[in-house]
């Protein structure tokens, strides 16, 4: 599920693409800086981004191993659970932070996800390529020559989600897959419209609270229909032991108009190891002693 800020300026987004790539070449060039980037590198370099089954793969592949690497990387646990405009960056096209040591304890420094970086002078933006060049410089090319110093610079290209820039994302542990909510006040009332899409397994779920610009498109050749309050569910793919020779990858084509009067919230699960339960049950029979052990992230 992903929606694009329509209303977005043109050149400010060409410009954040030339920022992003600007960055994530010096970053791919020495993938070594830490060993998430490692991760995330061999992701990029193995699955192309042509069809709807490489996006999805892309996307899902992605934050699976941030999922992964930030319980396992404090710096990026910190920067991804504390800052929302980081985690903004962590989903869609970039977050890039540095970390600095105070006592014992390393933090979070400076940080902009990519669409800060566009609002820099220039002075400011060629300072941080000269710290992230002199940074990478000193570092080996290998995979066994990962940099383990506690202050640099770290980025994150992406899950490649899309979402408009305003949206607030919130983490939740009670939530399987992402959920979207879309929230529009009425000028004089204590009123709301509300669209809140949830991604079940197989298909989209869509509740609307009141009337709404929002749309949905059957097929290319088709027109958008408006979709009138109340709940329904969008079954796009079948799991393919239900059908034969059915990949499961498909898209859903929505569109909201007027979108500036609208509030975004997106709910992102939260499933980091850290918060895990290892069960470990031992089990006596005649057989002798055997074991269960199992967990559940």
């Amino acid at each position: 599920m992903s929606t694009q800020d329509l209303t977005a300026d043109k050149k400010v987004s060409q410009r954040a693409d030339e920022i992003r790539k600007e960055i994530k070449d010096r970053f791919d060039a020495k993938p070594a800086n830490d060993g998430s980037y490692i991760i995330y590198h061999m992701i990029d370099s193995h699955i192309p981004d042509d069809t709807t089954k490489d996006k999805i793969l892309r996307i899902t592949q992605f934050f699976n191993t941030l999922s992964f690497v930030e319980s396992t990387n404090d710096a990026i646990r910190d920067a991804y659970l504390e800052h929302n405009h980081l985690r903004y960056g962590f989903l869609t096209n970039g977050a890039l932070f540095s970390t600095k040591k105070n006592g014992e304890n390393v933090e979070v420094d400076r940080k902009y996800n990519i669409n800060e970086l566009c609002s820099l002078n220039d002075q400011e933006y060629q300072s941080i390529l000269n710290e992230i060049d002199t940074q990478l410089n000193n570092i080996g090319g290998a995979i066994g020559q990962v940099d383990k110093s506690e202050e640099k610079w770290y980025f994150w290209p992406g899950c490649e989600m899309k979402m408009p820039l305003s949206t607030s994302i919130l983490l939740d542990t009670s939530v399987q897959k992402s959920k979207f909510v879309v929230t529009k006040k009425i000028e004089g009332s204590d009123e709301a419209t509300q669209i809140v899409m949830e991604e079940k397994p197989y298909q989209l779920e869509v509740s609307l609270l009141g009337d709404n610009e929002f749309y949905y498109k059957e097929g290319e050749k088709s027109d958008e229909q408006r979709l009138k309050p109340g709940f329904f569910s969008i079954n796009r793919s079948k799991p393919e032991f239900e059908e034969e020779n059915n990949q499961g990858f498909s898209e859903i084509d929505l569109a909201l108009k007027k979108g500036e009067k609208y509030h975004y919230t997106l709910y992102v699960p939260y499933n980091s190891p850290r918060l895990d339960i290892l069960t470990n049950m031992e089990i006596s029979s005649k057989k002798g002693i055997e074991e269960f052990v199992a967990t559940t992230s």
